[in-house]
């Protein structure tokens, strides 16, 4: 049989996306998902804000990069805020 992973709680994106906020440019994990699709969904709208959930959070779309590193329990997603995004 194949290993089975654990369930983690879901990631506080309000509390993550503050914290990041008061340290710009410091790299913080924000969660690791078992699917690497849902850690490159989540990566992708933390960076974009197309999710009206994460937008809240991490808005506006350009104000956080982010990053995937594969795990022995997943893909884990960082993020940095790195200021406010410059509209054309």
């Amino acid at each position: 049989m194949g290993r089975r992973l654990r369930r983690r709680p879901p990631a506080n994106h309000a509390q993550r996306a503050e914290w990041m906020r008061t340290h710009p440019f410091e790299w913080l994990e924000v969660s690791t998902y078992p699917a690497t699709y849902s850690a490159h969904v989540t990566a992708r709208a933390i960076r974009t804000g197309d999710r009206v959930e994460m937008a809240r959070h991490y808005g506006p779309a350009g104000a956080f990069e982010t990053r995937t590193t594969t795990t022995e329990g997943g893909t884990t997603v960082h993020a940095r805020f790195i200021g406010k995004a410059v509209n054309g």
